[in-house]
């Protein structure tokens, strides 16, 4: 009897032991839906570039299910530029509002959201160190665009759950969210610090393209890009 009761108490604690391990695992693996928010700041000056006036502060970022939507407005909401990585479909979407005129890009290749052409190519170094940035524990790495002999930091983070989150843009093989890097879109050069992570249910329909955007070309969303600039 006491052997019987001794074999049940090990199967007891094993049980409790694993379900504890699953509940660890679940924890140490972070969020995976809710809203980021990262500070902008612009590598250039306001009297070399006076565009730079007009530009977004922040960029928000939300994510739900491995789909990620990045969106950012500027000039008091005359703009909006809003860059969705939709996981189910496998495809990059770029849409952009200026007033009135809604337009919208569909991308399932390598070449990603428009505007982020700049840095083509990266080579990323990948080293020991790390940090805390709002409480999520960061890997650092070092950048280097070798066609514009340029060299940065940029920390990430494995905490938030998102398969491939950098997907479709110039850091698609960092294993990790961005936290800290630098950017150049459409010719303008800025620097992303994230500043915000709250966990909150997403709506499905924030990885969706509005019914009333026009489909248009990679070259007219281009060329409307350049107009802006």
């Amino acid at each position: 009897m006491r052997r019987y009761f001794n074999i049940l108490f090990l199967a007891i604690v094993t049980v409790l032991l694993i379900q504890a391990c699953n509940i660890s695992t679940k924890k140490s693996r972070g969020i995976s839906e809710g809203v980021m928010k990262y500070e902008i700041t612009y590598l250039e000056d306001e009297n070399t570039n006076p565009i730079i006036s007009l530009m977004p502060s922040y960029m928000s970022m939300s994510f739900k299910d491995n789909s990620v939507v990045m969106v950012v407005e500027g000039w008091m909401g005359i703009f909006k530029s809003t860059f969705i990585k939709n996981y189910k479909d496998s495809e990059s979407i770029t849409l952009l509002k200026i007033l009135n005129k809604k337009y919208c890009y569909k991308s399932g290749d390598a070449n990603g959201f428009i505007g982020f052409s700049d840095f083509k190519k990266v080579k990323i170094e990948y080293d020991d160190k790390v940090k805390k940035i709002l409480d999520f524990n960061c890997n650092h790495a070092v950048v280097t665009v070798p066609d514009r002999d340029l060299t940065f930091d940029i920390y990430y983070t494995k905490d938030i759950n998102i398969d491939r989150p950098n997907e479709f843009t110039p850091f698609a093989e960092v294993p990790g969210v961005l936290m800290d890097f630098r950017i150049k879109v459409n010719g303008i050069a800025m620097h992303l610090s994230a500043s915000e992570i709250i966990e909150v249910d997403v709506p499905n329909d924030a990885f969706a393209i509005p019914e009333d955007y026009d489909v248009v070309s990679k070259e007219q969303l281009n060329k409307i890009f350049s107009e802006i600039i």
